[in-house]
């Protein structure tokens, strides 16, 4: 249940506005800017982020928005009231699920009542996902020269329906789940067998990772942005599209490396929203990806109610979603340009026999602990 809820905050954001306006804060130091991230989708759960940008001394840092009253307004003009899950975390009950033809606003307040709300926005349907496909690509994903291969890539590939006679725009996003052998590292000291908590060494520089104590899956999620526009493919079946280009992942030496379940989730966005997406997009090609600080803040569809001036950064929308699974082999792949999770090949613990003061074997295990960037529940598909 947590995993479902913090995924859409962890791997979505931002989306759409009628007239999208960039708003360059670079130079307008000491100022304090809400930014809002999320949307409304016919698939279960809703959950939205809001934060607080910060600009100070040419720093830029961000922090939660939290204890806002925050509400969902639907057309039918019920309202659905949305919980702090965590830090400027808010989401909706377990139950409730977006309706195609719907249409829905965010409001909220914040402590210091300042009350914000979104433009209303229309639920469309989302085209269906008919075939996935991959492709092993030993040169997949250069590094930021363009000139070098940083890791080889599994690049996924959609086939799916366009409807007929109307205008659509597509985004898409993917989460990966992969095999995980290492669940603690710890630097400059050793994982304590009974808190699972890292104790310092005196003088120690070295470190240490553990294995799992169980079956455990890393999840990433997509960093990049991926539209569609269906102008020149009205109707018809659009083929091989290419939908997601995921690092090969590996552990690291002495742990398999079998296996990749991959979730496409393809949303059908409004025009404004293809619009502020391309934005997002020719931001990330200049500054890398959507980690990246990018060069200027885009204005989305939210205001301050009592002051029109005020810039928020950011959107809220309502987008119709497919999603579908494709589990891939690695095994027949053998690469040397491997993305490594831990970012170096573990160094384990070396065994030791019980001694005095503890007498207990070493070294401990490592819980797999249930995130939103790791499960020990095997995932739905996963075919190894």
């Amino acid at each position: 249940m947590f995993l479902r809820k913090f995924a859409f905050f962890v791997f979505f954001s931002f989306l759409v506005i009628s007239c999208v306006e960039v708003y360059d804060i670079r130079y307008d130091f000491n100022t304090e800017i809400v930014t809002i991230d999320g949307f409304v989708t016919d698939g279960r759960g809703l959950t939205v982020n809001l934060r607080t940008a910060i600009s100070s001394d040419r720093n830029y840092y961000s922090q939660p928005l939290r204890d806002c009253v925050v509400e969902l307004r639907v057309g039918d003009s019920s309202m659905i009231p949305l919980t702090e899950f965590s830090g400027g975390v808010y989401i909706a009950p377990d139950n409730f699920q977006g309706r195609v033809g719907q249409t829905y606003q965010l409001h909220f307040k914040t402590p210091k009542g300042k009350v914000y709300e979104s433009e209303k926005e229309k639920l469309a349907g989302a085209g269906s996902i008919v075939k996935l496909y991959h492709e092993f690509n030993q040169n997949g994903i250069l590094d930021r020269t363009g000139t070098r291969v940083a890791y080889s890539s599994l690049d996924v590939y959609a086939d799916f329906s366009d409807p007929v006679n109307e205008r659509n725009y597509y985004l898409w996003r993917w989460m990966d789940f992969e095999e995980q052998g290492i669940c603690a590292t710890c630097e400059g000291g050793k994982l304590d067998a009974k808190t699972f908590q890292c104790v310092p060494e005196r003088n120690s520089r070295i470190t240490y990772d553990y294995r799992c104590d169980k079956p455990c899956w890393e999840i990433y999620y997509s960093n990049e942005v991926n539209i569609f526009s269906d102008v020149y493919t009205n109707g018809r079946t659009v083929t091989a599209r290419a939908v997601a280009k995921i690092p090969f992942y590996a552990t690291g030496a002495g742990f398999s490396n079998r296996g990749a379940l991959v979730e496409i989730q393809q949303y059908s966005i409004s025009p404004g929203a293809y619009e502020y997406y391309k934005l997002l997009r020719d931001q990330a090609q200049n500054t890398g990806n959507l980690t990246d600080t990018p060069p200027a803040a885009i204005i989305g569809n939210i205001k301050n109610i009592n002051d029109s001036s005020e810039k928020v950064v950011g959107y809220f929308g309502a987008a119709g979603v497919s999603k579908s699974r494709l589990f891939i082999d690695k095994r027949p792949y053998n690469t040397a340009y491997k993305f490594l999770m831990l970012g170096k090949d573990p160094n384990l613990e070396p065994d030791q026999q019980p001694m005095p003061p503890l007498f207990e074997f070493r070294p401990p295990m490592a819980p797999c602990v249930l995130s939103a960037n790791k499960t020990p529940t095997r995932p739905e598909g996963w075919a190894l």
